[in-house]
């Protein structure tokens, strides 16, 4: 368990002074060098998870944090690192920062860069889970990529396929396969830049269509269809030159109009309205599996019933965006996907479930009892190993927390999985 550190001194020389963030697998502490007189930050991780120091101690470039030493306490490791004086975009964002077009096309010209030099690294390094609370800026603006915690070499690529290890709005679509590749990077960085335009995403792309079509090709879900190295998405970057329009009352009206015309063409020529209750609508999906028709067996008619099943549940899953409605799509994504016995297509939405964690409990319970009805016994064990892990400390600590999904796996899933890997 881990304990507060303050006022403890690391490998005789690094005195910690106050934790200064927490999240994901670890804590940061800001610590003072006794030696040097100067302020390091150390990242406590639990002592498994020292993969991280050894990628880091392999990397050395300017837009990433130098790792200073290494140490060792008990059950956790201590990456000590370069301080970096300086926000998070994503905190800069939530003071209501905004960011003009030449300072977000700066900040992809700096990612590109860092993304170059890990890309090429001998094996590759491929860094997972780019977004706006991972670049940290400085007050003189210059610009940091932290946390390797989700990054990979090459050759570990495939390694995790029990869980998606980037951050759900701006992962890849194949990391919920457990894939991350170079082009993944690419797709966090369309999202990233996204979030960093915020609602002025259109005026942007009005002064700059170019800038734009960068997006979209970072945000193509077909991987093989986005950049594919960043030299080629660099070299299409230094040529976007901003349109330089004096009159801000001449850019106001024309974006207007173009958001309008969004609005339409987005609703099939229709002025968008409110959407109906996604309870009514899932009704009307649903029924088709109560109808004669489908019950009688007939395979074609049943096959015709998933497909358009599907593609209306992926239509609303465009539509609907509270994590409530996306867990509930996703569910029936997932559930009529065994239905039809797509089970590869099953398990995708079954993992995309996984990171609504903790406000979808029951996450690891479905994937799980997929796992055991694929007779996949061994996977399903693992994954039952991964939800008892991600329990927090904390939560583990109430009476009674979690005890119904426990009580579940108990009686459901493990004598099901003890009966057929007993013999392995």
């Amino acid at each position: 368990m881990s304990i507060e550190l303050t006022g403890i001194i690391l490998k005789g020389r690094y005195c910690i002074v106050d934790q200064i963030g927490s999240g994901g697998e670890g804590r940061m502490y800001l610590a003072r060098d006794l030696e040097l007189g100067i302020f390091r930050a150390v990242k406590e991780l639990p002592i498994s998870n020292r993969r991280e120091a050894g990628l880091l101690r392999l990397l050395e470039h300017p837009a990433l944090p130098k790792m200073i030493d290494y140490a060792e306490r008990e059950e956790f490791c201590y990456i000590i690192m370069e301080y970096i004086r300086g926000k998070s975009l994503e905190d800069l964002l939530k003071t209501d920062r905004t960011f003009s077009l030449e300072e977000i096309l700066k900040i992809t010209d700096t990612v590109l860069k860092v993304l170059d030099y890990l890309h090429s690294r001998k094996p590759a390094v491929f860094y997972g889970d780019l977004k706006p609370d991972n670049l940290m800026m400085t007050s003189a603006g210059t610009l940091y990529l932290v946390d390797f915690g989700s990054a990979t070499f090459e050759y570990q690529q495939r390694s995790h396929k029990l869980e998606c290890k980037g951050t759900r709005g701006f992962a890849a679509p194949e990391q919920y396969h457990g894939v991350v590749d170079q082009a993944s990077d690419f797709y966090c960085l369309g999202k990233t830049l996204e979030r960093l335009c915020g609602r002025g995403k259109w005026i942007y792309i009005l002064r700059c269509p170019y800038f734009g079509k960068f997006i979209f090709k970072c945000c193509r879900p077909e991987a093989g269809k986005r950049w594919k190295n960043a030299a080629e998405a660099s070299e299409f970057l230094n040529n976007i030159h901003p349109l330089k329009l004096r009159l801000r009352s001449a850019l106001v009206p024309l974006a207007a109009a173009v958001l309008m015309l969004a609005v339409v063409v987005s609703s099939g020529g229709r002025m968008q309205k409110t959407l109906p209750e996604l309870s009514k609508v899932l009704t009307v999906i649903t029924q088709e599996y109560y109808g004669f028709a489908y019950q009688s067996g007939n395979p074609v008619f049943q096959a015709r019933v998933y497909a358009q099943a599907e593609a209306r549940l992926q239509r609303l899953l465009k539509q609907y965006h509270t994590p409530k409605e996306e867990i509930r799509i996703l569910e029936l994504l997932a559930y009529n996907g065994e239905l039809a016995d797509h089970a590869d297509r099953a398990e995708l939405y079954y993992r995309q479930l996984l990171t609504y964690e903790p406000e979808y409990e029951r996450g690891y319970l479905e994937y799980g009892r997929f796992l055991c009805r694929q007779a996949r016994y061994q996977e399903s064990r693992a994954v039952y190993r991964q939800w008892q892990n991600n329990i927090s400390e904390k939560s583990a600590q109430k009476e009674g927390a979690y005890s119904d999904e426990w009580k579940k796996w108990k009686k459901e899933i493990l004598p099901v999985i003890g009966r057929n890997t007993s013999g392995s």
